[in-house]
């Protein structure tokens, strides 16, 4: 190399020039040795822009904070990218801060030696001469504040500036000036400060973040407002002054009132924000709750509990029923309440849902064309294999619509038809739409899911019913903003939807435009209501979260006033949900449950049907189908004189159709409704062996009507009562409850001063009645 240079010449022009300019020699030599030293320096102490740890914080769908986390120091600090901060921060701290940021090297000689002089003339430091570049230094590498301390910082700041960019730089700075108190980074001073993000500053709050890390104890806002005012106008002053901003737009920012508030006071959905911040590594989470109705929801549930029970708590959640963003999530009435144990999440603890799965099982049974809106059901004592459900008032209301059955949330009703399209089946096609469900350990799904005898959450009901508003299609729940995809899973079909959400908006003391169903689990433990709007699924749970009974509440009375509060303050213009073209009005006939051109008519209804589906009633439950299954039956009629002709009698007779009421009903039947009243006496002019064998009378015998029995105090007598004559199966009712046989022999066990009121029906629907009167002595 050398040897090139001396060839071409240029080692000996140099030398000519040194001796020529001697300063301009040891000048250049004085700078390579100072490159060389900076780079020596830099190479053994490096220098980064890598963040310190981050804090999380929960936004709503607007932007502002739910819950905010700190870091394990207890900093709140939650980082920003340049281009996300307010253009009016930027434009105030780089005027008032370092005016030369974008043209010095790291460190502004002018500044430092202004301020030196100042510092030597006054004894003290008058103004500062850092840098932004140098503040990022001392931010990142902390020294202390003395002569060595102040020339690592310059060190550092040009080091920085030799490896990043100014923008680099002022990144770092947005993210980790102090900011007062526990705050770091304009961020989390702008939510602690204002409430909102940094992107929205007014021009008065960008000059006060401006100044705010010059002296953060002493200009904190929410401590010392006048302080901070003053600090604030000085900085609007000085952007005059530089012609930044104009002389009115600061006298207006000048107008502005300096109100702080704390990051302490961000406690809305606190559950749930816990809830995504464990589950998520981002320092921001945005939501799609919606603040301003997450606050009055909050605030109306711990209004309420304090007129149910010093421990009960509820919960909330109201969901976009189309694309399944949760609005409003309050998982107990007062989170920082003990007693109510307010920091348990309601709204997935699994507890018994009550009658509230009753209309899915409703709609299940339309889809597979059992049953339509107005089929004939039973609402009396029946008996499923081992299994006797009773209803909530403890009585019975004979036939009943299936309108009827889920309005007034009849149980006998809904296990007759769960008992059609089978337990597992429910289990199943719930499960798949997303719910979450718990059965007992290693138990199969049975007949008392339908009542409530399995474990599912607020969360999974809410979901499930927003397929009421949704043409069928259970939506699936979801928090963040940003996930913008609608997962949604179909439950039933458009139809069935349509006809169940119809059935409920008419039930009695429906509020106008909102579904309802209510559910109470065994026990008064947990209330629920469920409501369907035009665009809302609101869930409601009141209870205790230790699992304890709350005496005479239930869902109607205790959760749908609750559920009525939070619907009325959800913007919801009521529109009639769009009947589907599978959906029709049919006019059909009871007994039968077919159109009303039909055998006979007892009662007209007008029913919603699906697929143009119209199913027969049943006549029993699915164990005695084989016995008697068809409502319409064929009646072998004399011409002349219309009565019944038993086969073996040669009288000239023509079948005709007569539909007759379930065996079950008959006690609940006016006269004219019971068979032995519709199925006519057969023609005295048959043998009467035919006609005994045709229908022999049914009675009881064993006891006779009034008798008495004296029993001794404290004993138990078992009798034994029997059916004689008509056509069995046989159906024993004991004051109303149906008896532990199906057979022509009811064992009755008696004791204690008592009346029973016997009850027996045979599958022709004949009906025999017995009272006896037990005493004790």
């Amino acid at each position: 190399m050398r040897s090139l240079l001396l060839s071409q010449g240029w080692f000996k022009q140099m030398k000519i020039a040194f001796k020529r300019y001697p300063k301009a020699y040891w000048l250049g030599a004085s700078l390579l040795i100072m490159l060389l030293a900076f780079s020596v320096a830099d190479w053994f102490w490096p220098v980064n822009l890598k963040p310190r740890h981050i804090s999380q914080v929960v936004l709503s769908e607007d932007g502002r904070p739910l819950r905010a986390f700190a870091d394990e120091n207890g900093v709140w600090r939650y980082p920003i990218s340049l281009s996300d901060v307010s253009s009016l921060y930027i434009e105030a701290l780089i005027q008032y801060e370092d005016r030369y940021f974008y043209y010095h090297p790291g460190v502004n000689p002018a500044a430092l030696m202004r301020a030196f002089g100042q510092w030597l003339w006054h004894g003290k430091i008058i103004s500062g001469g850092s840098t932004l570049t140098m503040q990022v230094a001392r931010l990142k590498y902390p020294e202390p504040r003395t002569l060595s301390g102040k020339l690592k910082e310059i060190f550092r700041a040009l080091q920085l500036e030799w490896h990043f960019s100014k923008d680099d730089i002022l990144q770092y700075y947005l993210n980790h000036a102090p900011f007062g108190g526990t705050a770091e980074g304009v961020h989390a001073a702008s939510l602690t400060y204002f409430g909102y993000g940094p992107e929205q500053l007014t021009h008065a709050q960008a000059a006060l973040l401006a100044v705010l890390p010059q002296a953060p104890s002493r200009y904190r806002p929410d401590r010392y407002p006048e302080q901070a005012t003053a600090a604030r106008n000085k900085v609007l002053n000085r952007l005059v002054r530089q012609g930044v901003w104009s002389q009115s737009t600061a006298q207006d920012a000048m107008m502005e009132t300096i109100f702080a508030s704390t990051i302490e006071r961000y406690q809305d959905a606190p559950i749930l924000a816990r809830r995504l911040a464990n589950a998520s590594s981002e320092p921001i989470i945005k939501t799609t709750i919606n603040l301003a109705w997450q606050q009055t929801a909050q605030q109306r549930l711990q209004d309420y509990v304090q007129r149910i029970d010093n421990s009960a708590s509820a919960a909330a959640m109201v969901m976009d029923s189309k694309t399944g963003a949760i609005k409003v999530y309050v998982g107990s009435a007062d989170f920082a309440n003990p007693n109510r144990d307010g920091y348990v999440d309601m709204v997935t603890a699994i507890r018994s849902p009550g009658s509230t799965l009753k209309p899915f099982i409703y709609g299940m049974a339309i889809d597979q064309g059992l049953i339509h809106s107005h089929s004939l059901l039973l609402d009396v004592p029946l008996r499923f294999g081992d299994y006797q459900p009773l209803n909530f008032t403890g009585g019975f209301s004979g036939a009943v619509t299936v309108a009827d059955a889920l309005q007034k949330s009849l149980n006998i009703p809904a296990i007759q038809v769960l008992e059609r399209i089978g337990p597992a089946a429910l289990y199943l096609q719930l499960q798949k739409a997303g719910a979450e469900l718990r059965l007992p350990s290693a138990e199969p799904p049975t007949l008392s899911i339908g009542l409530g005898g399995l474990g599912t959450n607020l969360a999974s009901l809410v979901q499930l019913y927003s397929a009421l508003g949704n043409d069928g299609m259970a939506t699936t729940a979801r928090f963040n903003t940003e996930k913008e995809d609608v997962e949604s899973v179909s439950l039933l079909s458009p139809g069935a939807a349509w006809v169940i959400r119809t059935l409920l908006l008419t039930a009695e003391n429906a509020p106008r435009g909102l579904a309802i169903k209510t559910g109470t689990s065994y026990g008064n433990r947990d209330s629920w209501a469920i409501g369907v709007s035009d665009h809302y699924t609101i869930g409601v749970w009141v209870g205790r979260p230790d699992g304890q009974p709350i005496a005479a509440h239930h869902g109607s009375q205790t959760a749908v006033p609750l559920l009525k509060q939070l619907a009325s303050f959800l913007p919801s213009q009521f529109i009639a949900p769009k009947q589907p073209a599978s959906v029709d009005n049919v006019t059909i006939c009871w007994p039968s449950g077919q159109p009303s051109n039909g055998p006979d008519c007892d009662i007209q209804h007008s029913a919603w049907t699906v697929n143009n589906t119209t199913p027969k009633t049943w006549m029993s439950t699915k164990n005695d189908d084989q016995l008697f299954n068809d409502p319409i039956q064929f009646v072998r009629r004399a011409k002349d004189s219309q009565l019944s002709v038993p086969f073996g009698c040669d009288l000239d007779f023509m079948e005709s159709e007569i539909s007759l009421w379930p065996p079950q009903l008959q006690p609940w039947l006016p006269n004219a409704f019971l068979t032995s009243t519709k199925v006519p006496n057969v023609d005295p002019r048959c043998p009467n062996e035919l006609a005994d064998v045709a229908r022999l009378p049914l009675r009881i015998s064993g006891v006779n009507e009034g008798d008495a029995l004296i029993l001794e105090g404290g004993s138990t007598k078992t009798i034994n009562i029997f059916a004689q004559g008509g056509q069995s199966p046989y159906y024993w009712y004991v004051n109303g409850q149906i008896g532990d046989s199906s057979s022509d022999k009811l064992s009755l066990t008696v004791s204690g001063t008592y009346q029973y009121n016997i009850v027996l029906t045979d599958r022709n629907g004949d009906m025999a009645r017995q009272t006896l009167n037990v005493y004790a002595q």
